[in-house]
């Protein structure tokens, strides 16, 4: 099987018109340029002792030096670790540990490359045929209190790019923008291993700002818009969509998390609502797994996740509720060649799918009567702000290891923009006794920007269940009734 270097090299011949722009680095390849490039780092990288199957985490933002160590990497067949900007120090050391990384490399203005002390856990992975090597390691949070690494290979990573081409009806005459973040699956995958798939141009944003998204879009008249719903709304509550010609757009796509009808009609109003496509996905199926069409009528699409994507299948896990109309709603279930080869940890691998293959999302859907799915709800203790996983049990150890508190809770509220935010809940004589100018600074060291509360609240006692259990539920309607009058940068008593 062909890997995306060598795929990215056919294509540069294909479509020699084709460019990628890095605006914030003043930058512009053709593809030919931008993979000389990547043969430049692939022999520093051989150089420096990286060989076929060893790990490599990537940091930083959005550049071209992240882009092409990525692309050299394919080139070399090692594995490609990445890791987010966002993240803290400890959040790094533990995904280096974990994954039995040799090398990291920080990214944003230029490679600096750190020596990893030697692996500890079993030796990279160099098994074969081509489509089982590994390629691919990324963190996600979940339910569990440290990230999971979910791990792809090829044939998966190959699969959802060619997927998501064909469900977007990606051409050469498209303008991609890419203002995710680059080591999400979002941004690496689908919109990294793509664009070149089909000769598409690629403009790359250092970050998210509504601002300078409009301005890009503008400057390139860019057809194809990747965001989470959080993005999006922040683009229309910035009130600028009017001062900038966005007649460009012919996709908008939208997944990461719950999107809301309000939502689709504002993107509708904005680039036209035969453009607007919402998908579902997750970094377990390299994410890409349901889709709307093009083909359908916006009208009858809503804010749906649409239907199973080109190899994937999906499924209401084994007994569901059943409602009229043969609807059908519980868990939803995923099986295909875009899953993952497994987590990092085989207990967890072994305890995530069922006896026929298929994977538990921890997600609940709605599948009705034409074949299409709506998420409506998760199983799950998880919370999603911004696009991004955050896990409720790791913001509580984090929060327990402060002098004073033990016990604590953390629920995400509905939030029109950013989908959830981060509740920290306490009982009232912890709180008396917590200083919150010292907490702030504590938690400030040891939890990425994202997962951090906005919101400190104290209970006279915590909810729980008749069996004794804590009740997150109780928990989330009380202090969701109370949301509007929550302060910052203080504890709110309820």
């Amino acid at each position: 099987m062909e890997s995306f270097y060598d795929l990215f090299k056919a294509a540069s011949v294909r479509y020699p018109a084709s460019a990628i722009h890095f605006p914030d680095e003043g930058k512009h390849f053709s593809y030919a340029e931008f993979l000389a490039g990547v043969d430049a780092c692939a022999g520093e990288l051989t150089a420096r002792g990286i060989d076929r199957g060893d790990r490599v985490a990537l940091f930083g933002q959005n550049t071209s030096y992240w882009m092409q160590h990525f692309f050299a990497l394919f080139k070399i067949g090692a594995v490609a670790v990445p890791i987010s900007a966002k993240s803290v120090e400890e959040d790094i050391r533990y995904i280096i540990d974990t994954a039995g990384v040799k090398l990291l490399l920080r990214l944003d203005d230029g490679p600096k490359y750190v020596v990893c002390p030697p692996v500890r856990r079993p030796g990279p992975d160099r098994s074969d045929p081509a489509t089982g090597d590994l390629q691919l390691i990324m963190f996600t949070s979940g339910t569990t209190a440290n990230p999971k690494g979910v791990m792809h290979t090829a044939g998966s990573l190959r699969n959802s790019a060619f997927d998501y081409m064909r469900t977007i009806r990606l051409d050469e005459r498209d303008v991609m923008l890419l203002n995710l973040p680059i080591s999400h699956c979002y941004g690496c995958v689908l919109n990294c291993c793509s664009f070149f798939l089909a000769g598409a141009s690629m403009v790359v944003s250092r970050s998210y700002t509504p601002r300078g998204t409009l301005r890009l879009i503008e400057k390139y008249r860019c057809t194809v818009l990747n965001m989470v719903p959080t993005m999006y709304q922040l683009l229309f509550t910035s009130e600028l969509t009017g001062r900038y010609d966005l007649s460009s757009v012919r996709k908008a796509v939208v997944g990461g998390s719950y999107t809301s009808q309000e939502l689709v009609d504002s993107m509708g109003g904005a680039f036209g609502p035969q453009s607007v496509l919402c998908g579902y996905g997750m970094t377990e199926c390299a994410s890409w797994a349901i889709a709307q069409s093009f083909d359908d009528p916006a009208s009858e699409r809503g804010n749906s996740a649409g239907k199973p994507v080109g190899n994937m299948e999906a499924r209401i896990a084994p007994g569901y509720d059943l409602f009229e109309d043969g609807i059908q709603e519980g868990e939803l279930c995923l099986r295909g060649k875009g899953m993952m080869k497994g987590y990092l940890d085989d207990a967890m691998t072994a305890a995530s799918y069922d006896e026929e293959g298929w994977f538990h999302t921890g997600d609940v859907a709605r599948r009705d009567a034409a074949g299409r799915y709506w998420i409506v709800d998760r199983c799950k203790d998880m919370i999603i702000k911004g696009g991004d996983n955050i896990s409720p049990k790791h913001v509580e150890l984090v929060l327990d290891g402060f002098r004073g508190i033990e016990g604590s809770q953390v629920v995400g509220i509905p939030d029109a923009v950013y989908g959830e935010r981060i509740v920290a809940v306490l009982t009232r004589s912890q709180a008396e006794k917590t200083d919150l100018k010292a907490l702030v600074p504590y938690l400030t060291l040891r939890l990425a920007r994202n997962r951090r509360p906005d919101f400190f609240v104290a209970l006279d006692e915590i909810p729980v269940t008749g069996v004794g259990k804590v009740n997150k539920q109780a928990i989330r309607k009380l202090v969701g009734s109370h949301m509007d009058d929550l302060q910052r940068n203080r504890i709110n008593y309820l």
